[in-house]
Formats: C-alpha cells, structure tokens, sequence
C-alpha cells in the first residue's frame, strides 16, 4: 500500500486521459460489436446511477462505511474499462464489487452473507451458491491486477476543510461531499486526480449555496465525520431545481482573483448548452469567493482540468434528468437473459 496518492498504483496505472478510455472502449465496441448491437444499454452514465441504486439496496441490511460504496464503483469502472457490460451478469459483479470493497475499506461482511443477501433481492440474477459470488471475486481482482487501494476525494475535502481562510461551512461541505459522490457516476474517477474533483466539488458547493433554497435538500447539513460514518450515499442528481440552481450560478463569466498583487485569473467555468446562465456577480464580489481563487492561484490547480470536470459533473445533472429505473432495469435484464448470464 502506497503512503500517499502520488506513488500509489492508482496515479500510476488508473489515471487516464479522457482520449485513452475512448480508445478503450472503441476496442471494446469492436471486439463485441454483434452483443452491444443486439442489447444495447442506456448511457453509461445511467447505468452506473442504476447500479449505485443497487448496490444501496443491498446494503440496506448490512452496515457499512459510506466509503465502500465509492469503492465498489471505482472497482467496477476499472473493470468496465476492459470488459463489455453486455458479457457479465451486472448483479453479481455489483454484490461482488460491495463485497470486495468491504473488505478493502474494513468493514468486512462473510460472502455467506453477501450471497444470501443478493439472492433474497435479485433471486432471477444471483446464484444460491457463494463460491459463484468468490468466482466472479477472482475475476474482478484479476482484471485490477489486485491494486485495490483506491484514494478518493473525501480525504482532499477534509483538509479543504482545515483551511481557515476557505472558512467552508457544514452546509457547503455537505454539498460538496454530496457532488463528489456524483462523480462516481461519471468518468471522473479515472480521469481526474482525488484533490482535483475535490477543489470542483467544493468551488461548485460554494456557488450553489446562495440559491440552495431551489434545491430540494431532504437532509440537513453535516459535519464530515458524520458524512463518513452515515450508512447513506447522499447526491444531488435527481433532485429538483439542480440544473437551474447551476445555470443561475454559472455563468461562463469570469471569476476574479483579489486585488493584493495577485494577478487576475479568469476562471471560465461552462454550462450544459441546455442551460440559461444568469450571473456570478454575487458570488465573485464576496470575500469567501475571493479567498478562493487566491486558493486556487497559489495552489497551482490544473484549472483547464477543473473546467472539464465541472463541465463533467453539469453534464451528468442533465442525463440524470432522463434517469428512468425501469427502462434501465429492463434493458439490464434483457441482455443478462438474452446472453444467459442469469442465475
């Protein structure tokens, strides 16, 4: 195991630029071009909400630490990195996912436990017998080259925290664990270093909390110890008034650094084409704001990296609004029934 992220197995093999995972899933499509042709899924981005949903699901009766659930997600876009999602039975490889994401994050559950619980959801989809559940374990650590230690945002956010002139408030820092959580359903977790979606995170958090009262926030703000330990995945896809919320804040202006000698940075941050934008005047003209991009500048982020990640995560609010469970589920099913993957 890695002491830090920079010399750790995920910056040196699963960090990708964004034309490197076309590339791979290009070859993907060729290799098995009559299977996703003949079952096509939705937007991969509404499969991993669909899977995200389920992997909640299951562990509804197990505790587990909020972290296992990134985890597993993590472990499963590696894998889809490299593997059709048309050849593999998506209930059990998501139980094995949270099974060995459990055990990674230290909150282990016996595979006995795990199958019967997968079963008693999914009994059309998942096998009574567990050493199915170990099989498709192996399979899954195989194809990680077992490099299973996964470095995510949470732990940037928390000394975002620490930072006296961030000065970030709970109801900020819940927002933005809550975006972070999001990005798990996109491209993100293989494409952008953790302290890069964390920044994103938090700078979108502190934009969306002048007009929070158009969100529909069901659960209020907490502390992050209390965001770790909670047995929920908190997220803001799916809520009402997210994207006007974002197109009210974002407003393709430019965000200006303050006025000590610093030079000014005109941070461009885009909307969805979909998006009216309005303005940022309010928030640019704020100290909290000033204090940080002054952050942003002498950190030395990767501010064109920060664009598209936000342009990323807008993106992913905008598919999210077609999210049906239904069509999603019935295209899962058709596809593990047409290629005889079921249990």
């Amino acid at each position: 195991m890695a002491a830090n992220y920079w010399s750790s197995t995920q910056k040196q093999n699963w960090l990708f630029e964004p034309y490197e995972i076309v590339d791979l899933r290009e070859e993907i499509e060729k290799q098995h071009a009559k299977a996703i042709e003949q079952y096509p899924l939705p937007d991969r981005r509404l499969v991993f909400i669909f899977i995200k949903d389920r992997i909640i699901q299951l562990s509804k009766r197990l505790s587990f630490r909020q972290q296992c659930v990134a985890t597993a997600l993590v472990y499963l876009h590696r894998y889809f990195l490299f593997n059709a999602m048309q050849n593999v039975n998506i209930y059990l490889l998501t139980a094995t996912a949270f099974y060995l994401a459990s055990k990674t994050e230290e909150s282990p559950h016996h595979i006995r436990l795990v199958a019967s619980e997968s079963r008693q959801q999914w009994p059309e989809y998942v096998p009574s017998d567990p050493a199915r559940l170990g099989e498709m374990e192996f399979c899954l650590i195989s194809e990680m080259h077992s490099q299973l230690i996964v470095w995510h945002p949470y732990r940037s956010l928390t000394a975002l925290k620490e930072n006296s002139k961030l000065a970030l408030t709970n109801e900020e820092l819940s927002l933005a664990w809550s975006i972070i959580n999001d990005t798990f359903m996109t491209d993100l977790p293989l494409t952008c270093p953790p302290y890069l979606i964390a920044v994103t995170a938090m700078f979108l958090a502190v934009i969306f909390v002048p007009g929070k009262s158009a969100l529909d926030l069901k659960q209020p703000p907490q502390d992050l110890q209390s965001l770790m330990d909670a047995g929920r995945f908190a997220s803001l896809g799916g809520r009402s008034g997210v994207l006007t919320t974002i197109g009210q804040a974002l407003d393709n202006s430019a965000v200006p650094a303050g006025s000590d000698g610093i030079a000014r940075q005109n941070i461009q941050l885009p909307v969805g084409s979909s998006v009216k934008a309005k303005t940022l005047t309010a928030a640019a003209s704020s100290e909290k704001m000033q204090n940080i991009v002054q952050f942003l500048v002498e950190s030395d982020v990767d501010v064109t990296q920060m664009i598209d990640a936000t342009q990323e995560i807008i993106s992913l609010y905008e598919v999210w609004e077609q999210y049906n469970e239904k069509a999603v589920k019935e295209a899962v099913a058709r596809c593990i029934r047409g290629q005889q993957l079921e249990a």
